[in-house]
């Protein structure tokens, strides 16, 4: 059932399926609202999105939320609601970059090098937003940041793989897609290679990133 909830789509369920999700782990959430929704309670299982149910008058109805199980990432569903903003009226606005980074959580998870990151852990709160090129620029080739450790600029996303290294996994929007030493770049071939690297990588698309074409 989860898989057919994987369009995002709001779907009428079954009681079974309901009372199922509401006994078979402890609920991540109770209680709670989300897309304009009341609902009753949230499912989520390890490094997860939130998978919200309900029950209307003699209904019943799930859904999968944009919001990570707090109990992995760090963050309750509030903060996250809090980070994540209102959702906008013109749908043709781009979304907030700290939106994706629930989604940059459920990826570096996924990650053999970043998962086992236990001092700080990987959750939403070892990233860390960059107001311009410059400052993210300065984080990438100061070194000897600890396992986990992100920094991101609108939805491009750098996650430290190497406890003290220089092995950034790099993400754009939810496609990861290469690894980058950013501190051997500035020191082997200079700071302007490394800034005409970074511009490419803003400028790509997320196909092309994926195809490494940039």
């Amino acid at each position: 059932m989860l898989h057919d909830l994987d369009d995002g789509k709001k779907r009428e369920i079954t009681e079974g399926d309901y009372v199922y999700f509401l006994g078979v782990l402890p609920p991540v959430a109770y209680r709670f609202t989300w897309n304009g929704e009341r609902w009753g309670f949230g499912f989520a299982e390890g490094a997860d999105y939130v998978y919200a149910f309900k029950k209307e008058g003699d209904k019943f109805f799930a859904q999968k939320t944009n919001l990570m199980n707090p109990n992995e990432c760090g963050l309750s569903l509030e903060e996250q609601l809090r980070r994540l903003g209102q959702p906008q009226k013109d749908d043709t606005e781009q979304p907030r970059a700290s939106s994706w980074i629930p989604t940059w959580v459920k990826l570096g998870k996924k990650n053999p090098w970043i998962r086992p990151a236990n001092d700080p852990p990987f959750n939403t709160q070892s990233f860390c937003e960059c107001k311009d090129e410059t400052e993210l620029l300065d984080k990438l080739a100061h070194g000897n940041w600890c396992l986990g450790q992100a920094f991101y600029l609108g939805d491009l996303c750098f996650v430290q793989q190497v406890d003290g290294g220089d092995e950034w996994l790099t993400i754009k929007q939810d496609v990861p897609f290469e690894s980058i030493s950013f501190g051997w770049i500035i020191k082997d071939e200079g700071r302007a290679a490394a800034q005409a690297l970074l511009e490419r990588l803003r400028a790509a698309s997320v196909n092309r990133c994926r195809e490494l074409d940039y």
